[in-house]
């Protein structure tokens, strides 16, 4: 009789495991439950950490998850001061941690990601690296984070692969500061992921979102993304307010959120009729980049002073302004010349206007209020192509040079103008992350863009743009937005317009001199025909 009950519970669990475990076969349902582990990291504390982690984890896949993401760092916690104070806590690809999560991802059938410092036996190199187990329990993706931290951390190669396919589609990784700046995420979606994620150590500072910034990585991109922040405090950071989230590729969050505590996110991925992330935005966004535009974005202006080095005008005060106009989107220029004489100081002045027609274009006019009134006026004129212009005292020059052959030089000029370096780019260009980068490198200290009208996702890309280290400002008849970035990591200075008016905004150029560019970056990839 013992025998006999042995038998049927042993046929039970193995019946019971052949149903977890086939659960990661292709999907006929029309979404992905996935899950995010919104940990509170216990730092220095690798032994609780994956003792908690690996019960988390289990008990999303009882919930149904089948693909479950953690945090940056999840096991051993992250501000590490240098080589010597994270030796302890590192890891190999085959240590501890990687066998618990396979022997968990074997038993529940899941795909996990997991994350922890890595040390490499041949070298002793140590690298802040994700892991992703599949459902038979095999390692199928390790990425070393690119933007590495500094104290202890190798960057990662630019050309290690970061990505790994499921019966959904291709997933791509990239880690924290790896999706601060555009290029990276963009190298994944050009290896024909559709879907990122980001575990994530990003605590709130300033007014800069992550959220925002994922959001825009999933948008100009066209794939969804899942960023995997944590809770809890670390040795220096105060997580409790971190959010996590999850895009879809037009940039609306799907889903977002934080909590003080450890807790699991769940989110339904949309899947197409075939049962796999639709590609559809992401094959759009790739098709409309214009390579020609990015041949410069190798450049690498390592100086200490841009100003001496590319001849750039002193840096000091530019009073920039952009001019929203009644609903009817005519510009009457008696109302308009009043909004410079009431506005006017002892800073040159750059006024934007929103994009006219060419009817309404009445440039010999700007050019008398330019000279009476001793400012600029930045226009853009719809047509055949756009005109793009920059009208100051002493005349009227060309933005864009459409004789130009992009392939073998730059069509957008840089105009000197007070103490600034400005460009002016079509919004249909500026969706995407590398003319932003290629501006920067040029000496750009301010990009205007001229429209129409602005969508919301338009300028929330406008915002993130000055990641690169330009000022953004962008006007259009249905509102306009002005931002620039104080340091690196700084806060997000911003002025909004919605309603026809002025939005104005003090530059300190002397700010916007000062570059940061992420140099680990598989340039080839990104300079390939599509």
């Amino acid at each position: 009789m013992k025998i006999l009950f042995r038998c049927v519970v042993m046929v039970c669990f193995l019946w019971g495991h052949f149903v977890i475990t086939c659960t990661a076969g292709p999907d006929t349902s029309n979404s992905l439950k996935i899950a995010l582990v919104h940990y509170g990291v216990r730092y220095k504390d690798p032994k609780l950490n994956l003792k908690e982690l690996v019960r988390l984890n289990r008990k999303a896949a009882l919930e149904g998850a089948r693909i479950i993401l953690n945090t940056e760092l999840a096991v051993s916690g992250y501000s590490f001061q240098s080589r010597q104070d994270i030796t302890p806590y590192t890891e190999t690809d085959n240590g501890k941690t990687i066998q618990a999560i396979k022997t968990l991802s074997r038993e529940l059938g899941i795909y996990v990601g997991i994350t922890f410092p890595e040390r490499d036996p041949l070298t002793q190199s140590y690298y802040n690296s994700a892991f992703v187990i599949d459902p038979q329990g095999q390692l199928v993706c390790k990425y070393h984070k690119i933007y590495a931290e500094k104290r202890w951390a190798r960057p990662g190669s630019p050309y290690q692969e970061g990505t790994f396919d499921t019966p959904w589609g291709r997933i791509g990784v990239a880690i924290c500061a790896d999706s601060y700046f555009g290029l990276i995420p963009r190298t994944m979606a050009l290896k024909d992921a559709d879907f990122l994620w980001i575990p994530a150590n990003w605590p709130p500072t300033g007014q800069l979102s992550p959220l925002e910034v994922w959001q825009a990585r999933a948008l100009e991109n066209g794939i969804y993304l899942a960023a995997c922040n944590r809770t809890g405090k670390d040795r220096v950071m105060d997580c409790r307010q971190a959010v996590s989230g999850v895009i879809d590729p037009t940039g609306t969050p799907i889903f977002s959120g934080s909590s003080e505590s450890s807790k699991i996110f769940f989110a339904d991925i949309p899947l197409n009729e075939d049962g796999r992330f639709g590609n559809i935005h992401r094959l759009e966004r790739m098709k409309l980049r214009d390579i020609d535009l990015y041949r410069q974005i190798y450049l690498d202006p390592w100086v200490e002073n841009l100003t001496l080095y590319y001849q750039l005008p002193k840096t000091g005060m530019l009073d920039v302004h952009c001019f929203v106009p009644p609903s009817s989107g005519r510009i009457d220029l008696k109302v308009l010349e009043t909004a410079v004489e009431k506005r006017q100081t002892d800073h040159p002045a750059l006024w934007i206007l929103p994009e006219s027609s060419a009817n309404q274009a009445k440039e010999a006019d700007l050019l008398k209020i330019s000279k009476n009134r001793n400012v600029a006026f930045a226009l853009s004129v719809a047509g055949e192509t756009q005109t793009l212009s920059l009208i100051t005292p002493k005349g009227i020059q060309p933005f864009f040079e459409p004789d130009i052959i992009p392939s073998q030089a730059f069509p957008f000029k840089l105009i000197h103008y007070g103490p600034a370096a400005i460009a002016m780019v079509p919004m249909e260009a500026f969706r995407h992350p590398e003319l932003a980068v290629v501006l920067a490198k040029l000496g750009c200290d301010l990009v205007v863009v001229s429209e129409d009208k602005l969508s919301s996702k338009d300028l929330l890309l406008s915002r993130m743009r000055v990641l690169n280290s330009v000022a953004v400002a962008a006007c259009s008849n249905n509102g306009a937005q002005i931002t620039c970035m104080q340091g690196l990591h700084g806060n997000l200075d911003q002025q909004h317009q919605i309603q026809p008016g002025v939005c104005t905004y003090g530059l300190d150029t002397s700010r916007t001199r000062k570059k940061s560019f992420q140099y680990h970056i598989d340039y080839d990839l990104l300079l390939k025909n599509n």
